[in-house]
């Protein structure tokens, strides 16, 4: 009875392990907050940021609702958690051996999470992220567009025959509108104006690689078929305000220093892992003694 007792309580700690962290660990932004107090709990005081942190790790989609609508319940999320591990603590389980290893467990990730986000706090400051901005300014070829049409066709033979006609001097947008499979076709083949990344590989290669005024002097192949290129224009576009693109650099620049700063922790450390092939055969094995007792 002793073992399912502990199995079970082992089970509650681990649901709230993740509410404990997010109730006591702090978004990196947020850690200059003031302390406003959104309840008490025999005598000690649940703050804002507590709930703010805690509604971070919400999936995306209830974070987008009104706030009035959740906020009662991750307080009282909270109030839980507190009270479960007050009545945890007064029962005596936290002398159990493998509560406290659970704990030191929770207690190490909220010490590398703290430590995590005073270095990136640290590292990401509004001088960095403007310097990230100037260079993204500064990179036009990543604004570069380009304007175009295509033929797309099911045989190569039948791509080398258009660029044959193009080349004795028949019309691009006639052909596209005759020839073309593509749902483009009706339009003379008409894609407007796109960046790098909109295409396909190797439609993107050919495309940028040509001048304006230019066709693929060869069938280009892709998973659609065999398109013929006409490129009409290029241009750089105009790239967005600093206020617009601040959300984005922020996150590049946590995401970058983040690996950084982890890379630099295991170059300096010494560890071994398992292959995932032996921890799986042992725990089959372990699960077999247990079935077997």
């Amino acid at each position: 009875m002793k073992s399912l007792s502990n199995r079970f309580v082992l089970q509650l700690l681990a649901a709230l392990h993740a509410l404990i962290l997010c109730a006591i660990v702090q978004p990196v932004w947020a850690q200059d907050a003031p302390k406003i107090t959104v309840a008490t709990v025999n005598g000690e005081d649940i703050y804002l940021e507590e709930v703010m942190a805690l509604r971070e790790r919400l999936p995306a989609d209830l974070r987008q609702q009104p706030m009035e609508t959740y906020f009662d319940r991750l307080v009282d999320d909270i109030i839980d958690s507190r009270l479960a591990a007050a009545a945890g603590s007064q029962t005596g389980l936290t002398e159990d051996p493998e509560i406290r290893r659970q704990m030191s467990i929770a207690a190490q990730r909220i010490l590398a999470e703290a430590w995590i986000s005073d270095q990136i706090r640290k590292r990401v400051t509004d001088a960095e992220l403007k310097a990230a901005y100037d260079t993204y300014i500064a990179d036009t070829g990543s604004r570069e567009e380009v304007k175009a049409r295509h033929i797309l066709v099911a045989e190569k033979q039948t791509a080398e025959d258009i660029i044959n006609q193009l080349k004795g001097g028949a019309d691009f947008i006639a052909l596209a509108k005759e020839k073309s499979t593509g749902p483009s076709g009706p339009n003379g083949g008409d894609l407007g104006y796109f960046s790098r990344g909109a295409m396909v590989p190797a439609f993107e290669t050919a495309a940028f690689g040509l001048d304006i005024g230019q066709h693929s002097q060869s069938p280009v192949q892709t998973q659609f078929g065999w398109h013929i290129i006409l490129v009409e224009d290029k241009r750089t576009a105009e790239p967005p305000n600093y206020a617009q693109l601040q959300p984005q650099l922020q996150q590049n620049l946590i995401n970058q220093n983040l690996a950084r700063l982890l890379d630099g922790l295991r170059q300096n450390a010494s560890f071994s892992k398992r292959s995932f092939a032996d921890i799986r055969k042992d725990a089959q094995a372990a699960n077999q003694n247990n079935a077997a007792n």
